[in-house]
């Protein structure tokens, strides 16, 4: 093949260790964005310390603590089960940015960070007005 190109019989050797170096760099090259995009991690997302008047007015959306009759979370969200549904405030959970599902008694709130601090909150509230 190189005596069609015109290269001396003395350059065969020398152009083939070139070549195999040559496609060895663009595998390693191939392999090494791979690897990095694969071991690439997100960005972890800084949590805001959780404002004592947001769960305030979270307690007096629910309509206050002795509206609570029973509360649980299952990952980022919390189950709210009231007394009387008439005495949630939701205008004041749409200010809260917290999506809110009504079953029956059962509210469901998507708190997306502190839901283990919102629940805990809720709880000793509970405690506190009982």
């Amino acid at each position: 093949m190189w005596n069609i190109l015109g290269i001396n019989e003395e350059y065969h050797y020398i152009l083939n260790i070139l070549g195999i170096v040559l496609l060895s760099l663009i595998f390693l090259f191939i392999i090494l964005r791979v690897v990095r995009r694969k071991t690439k991690r997100k960005p972890k997302v800084k949590q805001i310390p959780i404002d004592t008047l947001y769960l305030e007015t979270l307690a007096i959306a629910l309509g206050n603590p002795k509206n609570i009759s029973a509360l649980s979370s299952e990952h980022q969200r919390l189950k709210v089960l009231v007394k009387d549904i008439k005495k949630v405030d939701s205008k004041k959970l749409s200010e809260l940015s917290i999506p809110t599902f009504l079953k029956g008694k059962e509210l469901t709130l998507l708190i997306k960070n502190h839901t283990k601090e919102v629940l805990s909150y809720l709880n000793d509230k509970i405690r506190e007005e009982n």
